[in-house]
């Protein structure tokens, strides 16, 4: 997968009759787009809106990495400060005495913490005391001192599992935005061949229009020279309107379908919905052949669906929750140790040399311990975290039953329309016989307009089933890669290396 799967794209190397730009507006210059599918889809990838807008989803999330993993970034921490008291001593025998005195000080230390849980911090500390009873006093200490979790805490799968689960949810994105890409294309191709089907239903209503105008002209004469009754006509000048009303219906039908695809396409002209599609493919012209099985596809299909691999891992972000929890059901148990040493002078060099030569040192350690009774809230989480890693698992098995049902259901519906190729062409061809028999016996006077016209009908319905057959192939096949996740495979698009 890719972190920004828009910007995979090889150039258009292929687009058969691009589009003539001017140089001096920037329009299209011709308002005609030539494209084969495989242009289509390239050309979708390149420019698509919506994939524009979606292909930040990785890109956002890998800032949660970044984010999850600066807990172990070193710290610089430093403090200045002073302080200026005023008040009473007593010397011991009864007196007191006023006395005032003032503290600067001045802290500087460097901490980090480790993926196993150790956390560890190294300083320097200088300070000036002076008073009206004692000269300037200096103090310089340079120390360091480590915490290292025994129980709770202790290891890299529990500290590092901030940084696995962004990393887990880049990679769901990720799959998310190539399952979002596989419907994009799949749709943009589903529209083609849509497009594709309209033209063929326009060009065969508008042959049938010129026929029941020719019927109607025919008709009209006839009546003219007494050959047939007035009451031919308004069969005639009905099937006429009824084929100008299907003309409209085919005209619109083509509009909006490429309108959809010009917003899928989204070409840079500053009139995108005013551009001509000519699509280059044809149902009929180099079908793709198919010759997997049953259980390739649906292993194929297993293998490649970015939706199986989201629910893995949903799987492992619970797994990593799981043990995250279970950690934090251990009582608190902290090894540490502090190291120090110091130098007194009443300068502050002579401090800084006196911390060097002299013995004035203190080491502390031990350990602490905190055992939390109850701890109901950490056992609630724990138990959650362990229902959520069962159903995501469940999930996942349904998910898979689900994939293998699509596959099975696409498979059977490219059976079905191949055998409706041979069985539409068929009936087609039976049907042109059956209306140019009508139209004879209606010439010689052995018919009437009403039986021409049904015959016709049939007809017209016939070649429009025919060609609905072939679009409904491909239409299938494009479903079938869909639902197997392979239709930048089968397109030949190939994407760059992460």
């Amino acid at each position: 997968m890719q972190p920004r799967l828009c910007c995979w794209l090889l150039l258009f190397s292929s687009l058969c009759g691009s589009v003539a730009w001017s140089a001096e507006s920037g329009l299209v210059a011709d308002a005609t787009i030539s494209l084969s599918v495989r242009d289509c889809l390239l050309m979708v990838l390149e420019n698509n809106r919506s994939l524009s807008v979606e292909r930040y989803g990785p890109e956002i999330y890998e800032t949660f990495i970044d984010e999850q993993g600066s807990v172990f970034d070193p710290s610089l921490d430093g403090e200045i400060n002073a302080s200026d008291t005023t008040g009473q001593r007593t010397s011991g025998v009864g007196d007191f005495r006023q006395v005032e005195s003032q503290t600067k000080e001045m802290n500087v230390a460097v901490s980090k913490k480790l993926p196993l849980g150790l956390e560890m911090d190294a300083g320097l500390n200088a300070e000036r005391r002076s008073s009206n009873v004692y000269r300037k006093l200096y103090s310089t200490r340079i120390g360091a001192s480590l915490v290292m979790p025994v129980m709770e805490g202790y290891g890299k799968e529990v500290n590092l599992a901030g940084v696995r689960l962004a990393e887990t949810d880049v990679e769901i994105s990720r799959y998310e935005l190539q399952g979002f890409v596989n419907a994009l294309l799949f749709n943009a191709e589903d529209i083609y061949w849509d497009i594709q089907l309209a033209h063929e239903e326009l060009e065969i209503q508008d042959v049938s229009l010129d026929l029941a105008q020719q019927q109607y002209a025919e008709t009209k004469d006839r009546i003219d020279v007494g050959a047939l009754g007035e009451i031919e006509l308004a069969a005639a000048e009905g099937e006429v309107a009824l084929r100008e009303s299907a003309v409209v219906d085919a005209q619109v039908a083509l509009q909006t379908k490429s309108l959809e695809l010009i917003r899928a396409l989204n070409p840079g002209s500053d009139r995108p919905w005013e551009l001509y599609l000519h699509l280059t493919d044809t149902p009929e012209a180099n079908p793709p052949q198919f010759s997997d099985t049953t259980n390739d596809c649906v292993f194929i299909a297993l293998s490649n669906r970015p939706e199986l691999r989201q629910a893995q891992l949903e799987i492992d972000k619970n797994e990593i929750e799981f043990v995250r929890t279970k950690n934090g059901l251990l009582p608190k148990l902290d090894f540490f140790v502090t190291l120090g040493h110091t130098g007194f002078a009443r300068t502050f060099t002579d401090s800084v040399e006196s911390m060097i030569k002299d013995e004035n040192y203190d080491v502390s350690g031990g350990f602490l311990f905190q055992v939390p009774l109850g701890n109901l809230a950490d056992k609630a989480r724990h138990k959650r975290t362990g229902l959520y890693k069962e159903q995501a698992e469940e999930a996942l098995f349904n998910l898979e039953q689900l994939v293998e049902l699509d596959v099975r259901t696409a498979l059977l519906e490219v059976e079905r329309t191949t055998r409706q190729i041979d069985l539409t062409r068929r009936a087609a061809h039976l049907k042109e016989d059956q209306y140019q028999a009508e139209l004879e016996k209606f010439k010689v006077g052995r018919s009437t307009n009403l039986l021409v016209l049904v015959a016709r009908r049939d007809l017209i319905e016939a070649r429009l089933n025919a060609v609905r057959a072939q679009i409904e192939r491909r239409k299938a096949l494009a479903n079938l890669t869909y639902v197997e996740g392979t239709t930048l495979d089968r397109h030949r698009i190939v994407l760059p290396a992460r």
